[in-house]
């Protein structure tokens, strides 16, 4: 429910406490990700961040009017960032009133009652069957494999969760926000590498290295620094002497390579696949609970 509003109200108020910032944007590259009518579009914007460092961000929008030729490589378009949204992505296209879409705040209530009732009705009828023979039914679950499907579906979760983690894929609120900061709050430079050391981690068949890397901040002081990067088996890490890294001026101890903080597509791409497996065996494990108590 909270997402289907977030898509349908803009955040108007905020533009009176000055947390909406107008930003020039280039377009560097376009790609039509869904032709049509109206295709959609996704661009690779280059701008300035609120510390002015330039930085690269990709957005999706729906050409409502291809044929203005709006959104094409090299051109400058007008931008809008939300500091409101944080940690989510601040970048919008148009600070005009967005229109409020009643059919679609209708619909995701809808499916979010009838989620409810369901939830319900199953819980529900469960239960009955479940106390009018209490008896027979813990012979059936004696029997039955849910509790054991329960428990690898935990097991794996946890332990498919605690991996992402570790290797810096998959991260919480907190971690969010902190590349938040830094991304939009950010000053970059070049760090020489003084270590590595691989994680044992492989993604997309290339080795993920822990790097220690050392700069100097815009004061002249000289910071260390590490942060993981997926590396090309074509390149061996010691051949990279130099990285490209973001820090915080109010903190040079915080900071990252820039690119695991502009491009965030493999880790949501890793974040959904996540949510996938997980809603595939909760559905595996409410079948089984199912056919276990209706089935008896």
């Amino acid at each position: 429910m909270k997402n289907c509003f977030s898509r349908t109200f803009c955040v108007l108020k905020n533009r009176n406490n000055g947390s909406i910032t107008s930003k020039e944007a280039s377009i560097i590259s376009v790609e039509t990700i869904k032709k049509g009518k109206k295709p959609l579009l996704e661009l690779l914007l280059l701008f300035e961040n609120f510390s002015g460092h330039h930085i690269h961000r990709k957005i999706r929008v729906w050409d409502t009017k291809p044929h203005l030729n709006r959104f094409q490589t090299d051109k400058t378009i007008q931008i809008g960032l939300n500091i409101a949204r944080k940690p989510k992505d601040p970048i919008f296209l148009s600070q005009k009133p967005c229109r409020f879409s009643f059919v679609f705040v209708i619909i995701c209530s809808l499916k979010m009652v009838l989620y409810i009732i369901g939830s319900y009705i199953l819980v529900g009828e469960a239960l009955e069957k479940i106390f009018a023979s209490p008896q027979q039914y813990e012979l059936i679950f004696k029997a039955s494999k849910t509790w054991q499907i329960g428990l690898i579906l935990i097991g794996m979760s946890a332990f498919i969760y605690s991996i992402l983690r570790k290797i810096g894929i998959l991260v919480n609120g907190k971690t969010l926000a902190h590349n938040w900061n830094l991304l939009f709050y950010g000053l970059g430079t070049t760090a020489d590498v003084s270590d590595f050391k691989n994680t044992g981690a492989v993604i997309k068949h290339d080795p993920v290295f822990d790097f220690s890397y050392l700069f100097r901040s815009h004061t002249g002081e000289k910071i260390e620094g590490n942060d993981k990067k997926i590396t090309d088996n074509t390149q061996l890490p010691q051949e990279i002497e130099q990285l490209d890294v973001m820090y915080l001026p109010s903190d040079p101890s915080i900071s990252r390579i820039t690119e695991n903080l502009e491009n965030q597509e493999f880790s949501s791409f890793l974040n959904t696949l996540f949510m996938i497996v997980v809603f595939i065996f909760s559905a595996v494990f409410v079948f089984s609970f199912y056919q276990t108590v209706f089935g008896a």
